[in-house]
């Protein structure tokens, strides 16, 4: 009995010299003396605790070593010395070379080309009664001038009064009606010979106005001339319109041809 008592004495003692490291190993002294021995405990970062499920996540997080995550500095304005547009005058701004601002270079202005090219006001001038030799020199004198358009008409108008007597019986009753008016003491006629409806008829005389040859009928009624008549002799008449720009057509309208084409000039619609 004492034996054990002994043994047991000596246990305590033993177990007593072990937890105070007599022995040469020290039992922890709990949480408070393992905090004091961890090497850089501000380094350690605490995560939320990773549902159970998400195992191999939960692995991998406690396997990485915790690094704190790097700061990131607060956005600021560019400084005024690190670009180089900066550096330029604020007077050198505009918004038609900012990258936000619509290219107002792109397009020309209409505007201002229309004001730069007016447009010559057009002009128009009218000749008519042209005889054929008249109308083709004034046509020939404006295509001479740049930017003219001719317009060319052509009429029928009487251009002369005629006494005749219509031909009858052919060159024989031309013959006769001729002795007649000789017997009447008639001396201005002739007989048309030329080819046409008024072959063999007899000439009485060929008057500018109408009033001329109805005087001259009459006289020769008063000398019992018979079958005369007054018939108007039809010619082929020219009318020309001539348009384009006002200083292209002042310089025909001054030109040699159209001062000496005598026939009546008036406006017309350019």
């Amino acid at each position: 009995m004492r034996l054990i008592f002994v043994v047991l004495i000596l246990l305590n003692l033993l177990a007593f010299a072990s937890t105070r490291g007599w022995l040469g190993t020290a039992a922890p002294d709990g949480e408070p003396e393992r905090l004091s021995n961890q090497l850089n405990p501000g380094r350690i970062i605490l995560h939320p605790l990773q549902p159970a499920s998400d195992g191999a996540g939960a692995n991998a997080a406690e396997a990485e070593p915790a690094v704190p995550a790097p700061a990131i500095p607060p956005l600021t304005a560019p400084a005024a010395e690190s670009s180089p547009a900066a550096e330029s005058s604020p007077a050198e701004f505009s918004p038609a070379k900012s990258p936000l601002a619509p290219d107002q270079t792109a397009q020309p202005d209409v505007a201002s080309a229309l004001v730069e090219t007016p447009v010559e006001p057009l002009a128009c001038v009218a000749y008519r009664g042209l005889a054929a030799s008249q109308a083709d020199a004034l046509t020939a004198e404006a295509q001479a001038v740049t930017g003219l358009q001719i317009d060319r008409t052509t009429t029928s108008a009487p251009s002369a009064w005629w006494v005749r007597i219509p031909p009858e019986g052919g060159r024989d009753g031309a013959e006769r009606k001729v002795a007649e008016l000789r017997t009447l003491g008639i001396r201005d006629y002739f007989i048309v010979s030329d080819a046409g409806p008024n072959q063999f008829a007899v000439s009485l005389g060929i008057f500018k106005s109408e009033a001329k040859a109805q005087q001259h009928l009459a006289f020769l009624r008063t000398r019992h001339v018979r079958g005369a008549a007054v018939t108007a002799r039809n010619a082929a008449v020219y009318r020309i319109e001539i348009r384009g720009p006002a200083d292209a057509l002042a310089t025909f309208d001054n030109s040699r041809g159209a001062a000496q084409a005598g026939a009546a000039k008036t406006g017309c619609n350019p």
